[in-house]
């Protein structure tokens, strides 16, 4: 398995909080208690009120649906992912050190968006690991800042990007296509308990945490709609995730963690871990994205002058 198609579905599993959970039914009214006739003349014995029977309660994890298909159709907002992993993920051998899968930066304003790539992924594409690959599409137009020598941008400054080089500049995670892709997967979130509240974003918030069984549960129920993202039952030691959903009816804040074992090309069993956090913030704000003040254009492919 390459790189990118590890961090793809990681991502996709990772981004379960797309999975829009069926409604509640809604609960039948309690039957009302229709008294006895007290016998006369006998007196009547004191008794004891039959309480009316009351609806269950509805799981805590109920309200992280409807946040969900909220959040889904914003698209107005600042994404900060972080993936970090160690040991033996998707075949790749990343050594006992937590290491920098992927690092996401990116502002999105309508069809306007602008945004920093780092971590191991960026480094394959050839981006200075410090910096990181740093790209924009504004106004249907594409641009990436060098040197990047894949693309044959050789020098430090924005270069505006052919047709046929805009996926560059397409960030690999947003909110709308994520949470489409995952849409029909059925998660089941009844298992969440409520946890702590915190201010996000200057939003009061409810966490909701889902234990090893829940959050591997999410997975489950992603593989049986044909997404491949099924973790080995037997290789899972732990597993966590967290939801955090805000008064304004929009998710902020998503953690998932996962450690075990997996087997190794030699057959030996190695340890990994991944851990992901995702951000939301200025959702819905005043974001307006710019294009670069001065770019160039990439030389042509095979004779070293500008495109046209």
């Amino acid at each position: 398995m390459n790189v990118v198609r590890l961090v793809v579905l990681v991502l996709i599993a990772v981004f379960i909080v797309g999975c829009a959970a069926p409604s509640a039914p809604t609960p039948t009214p309690p039957p009302t208690a229709t008294p006895s006739p007290v016998p006369s003349p006998t007196p009547s014995p004191t008794t004891t009120p039959v309480p009316t029977p009351t609806a269950a309660a509805a799981p805590a994890g109920s309200a992280i649906p409807a946040a969900i298909r909220q959040t889904a159709t914003i698209d107005t907002y600042r994404m900060q992912l972080v993936l970090r992993g160690s040991g033996l993920v998707g075949g790749f051998n990343l050594g006992n050190a937590t290491t920098e899968l992927l690092g996401l930066d990116a502002q999105f304003a309508g069809a306007d968006v602008s945004f920093t790539l780092r971590g191991f992924l960026a480094a394959f594409l050839g981006a200075d690991v410090t910096r990181g690959l740093q790209a924009m599409t504004v106004g249907g137009v594409s641009y990436a800042r060098g040197p990047l020598t894949f693309l044959g941008a050789p020098d430090d400054v924005w270069y505006r990007l052919a047709p046929e080089q805009s996926a560059i500049a397409t960030p690999p995670a947003q909110v709308d296509t994520t949470l489409s892709a995952v849409g029909n997967a059925g998660a089941d979130f009844s298992r969440f308990t409520a946890g702590a509240t915190a201010e996000r974003n200057g939003v009061r918030c409810q966490e909701y945490r889902g234990d090893r069984d829940a959050t591997t549960a999410l997975f489950a129920s992603l593989n049986a709609v044909g997404l491949p993202t099924q973790l080995p039952e037997s290789a899972i030691t732990d597993a966590a995730a967290q939801v955090w959903v805000c008064d304004d009816g929009y998710l902020h804040q998503l953690t998932i963690t996962f450690t075990g074992t997996a087997t190794d090309p030699q057959g030996q069993a190695q340890p990994f871990s991944f851990a992901l956090d995702v951000q939301l913030s200025e959702i819905n704000g005043s974001i307006r994205l710019m294009p670069p003040a001065d770019f160039r254009d990439l030389p042509a492919p095979g004779n070293g002058t500008p495109r046209p």
